[in-house]
């Protein structure tokens, strides 16, 4: 997977490497106004001073890296604020833009939290949610609780745990995350305060069509820490050579494809075969098991009509609500990273349900 800011790449580099080097946790647990991360975004430090990932725009990683070292020395957890807000302080002093206070919570890394974080990595791998959960504030004498990490799954359940005695979180806790797709949450426990953030599996692109325009859709996909599968049966298509960011190159025909299990993860799909009766054939295929979020289908508007009859679907319903074709956010170009870039801009804000206007409210060229 090309990429180097996801919890997905993090952990597998993490993962890979734990038993060579002693590693430190950084998190962010809350934030107050503006900030470059959102809460739950991590930071690995090794005891070589090498770091990955990044809890803000990068104006705070050598910071951060002073701290782990602290945090090596000890291996204690400790909890930092930086409060950009303050005009004389860290902040002001390197210029940063946001004008809020984030918290980092810095865990020395043990076995124990290796098994934690090899379940989390475990299930995004299936396609499962998870929640991590860390005791950020206490009093002086519980500050060992510092250390500890626990994971939940998407009901509230207990899936594995540092602590000795098992964090008792409510009902109302895990709701608070939940309800409205929530990420994250604060609570109170007692004299304590905890984050419990979501942990989303990373996205699953699937690309019907090889060609050679296929390419930087699946490069700049892999980039973003998308998990990306190429399928196409033609001889001359989905090369290994063209397609090296590709999780999975699966050659096969709609009418040979047996492996639906491995369509339940599918949360995008773009068809671009420029072959009529098999873009028609695998939008049935995912009609037929009802997944992604998200189907493309390149080709002007007529061409979708003339796809969407060959596939036999009467689901006017679905076709409408899931289809997006001509597929792509109307940004200029017709490169084929432009149209890259202007079909994953689309995609992303679907799934992210945003409806992909610009940010200050206004376009520049109206």
């Amino acid at each position: 997977m090309l990429n180097n800011h996801s919890h997905f790449a993090l952990l597998a580099h993490y993962l890979k490497s734990n038993e060579k080097l002693n590693w430190v946790l950084a998190t962010i647990v809350n934030k107050e106004g503006s900030s470059y991360r959102s809460p739950g975004a991590i930071m690995l430090v090794n005891d070589l001073g090498q770091s990955y990932g990044l809890v803000s725009g990068g104006c705070l990683e050598a910071n951060i890296v002073l701290h782990a070292k602290k945090v090596f020395e000890s291996q204690q957890a400790n909890y930092v604020e930086y409060d950009m807000r303050e005009e004389d302080g860290y902040a002001a002093e390197l210029g940063v833009g946001c004008k809020g206070k984030i918290g980092v919570l810095l865990q020395f890394l043990t076995p124990k939290h290796q098994v934690i974080l090899a379940n989390v990595y475990q299930r995004m791998h299936d396609g499962q949610a998870s929640y991590l959960a860390h005791t950020y504030l206490t009093e002086p004498s519980e500050k060992h609780l510092l250390s500890d990490l626990s994971a939940y799954n998407d009901k509230g359940k207990l899936i594995a745990t540092t602590s000795q005695q098992q964090l008792n979180l409510t009902d109302d806790a895990f709701s608070g995350v939940t309800t409205n797709e929530r990420t994250h949450w604060v609570c109170s426990l007692a004299k304590t305060s905890c984050s419990i953030t979501k942990i989303s599996a990373p996205i699953n692109l699937w690309v019907f069509g090889g060609g050679s325009d296929a390419a930087p859709l699946v490069s700049m996909a892999a980039q973003m820490g998308w998990r990306v599968t190429i399928v196409d049966h033609r001889s001359s298509y989905a090369r290994s050579s063209s397609f090296k960011h590709a999780e999975n190159i699966l050659k096969v025909h709609p009418k040979d494809f047996v492996q639906f299990e491995l369509f339940s993860q599918i949360d995008a799909a773009v068809l671009m075969t420029h072959n009529l009766n098999l873009d028609a054939a695998w939008l049935t295929l995912l009609h037929e098991k009802n997944v992604g979020q998200f189907i493309g289908l390149l080709g002007p508007l007529e061409r979708r009509g003339n796809v969407e009859n060959l596939s036999n679907i009467t689901d006017e319903n679905w076709l409408s609500q899931r289809v997006n074709g001509p597929v792509g956010l109307d940004i200029g170009g017709d490169l084929p990273e432009s149209i890259a870039l202007s079909i994953l801009a689309q995609c992303h804000s679907v799934l992210h349900n945003r409806n992909g206007a610009p940010l200050s409210g206004k376009f520049i060229n109206s």
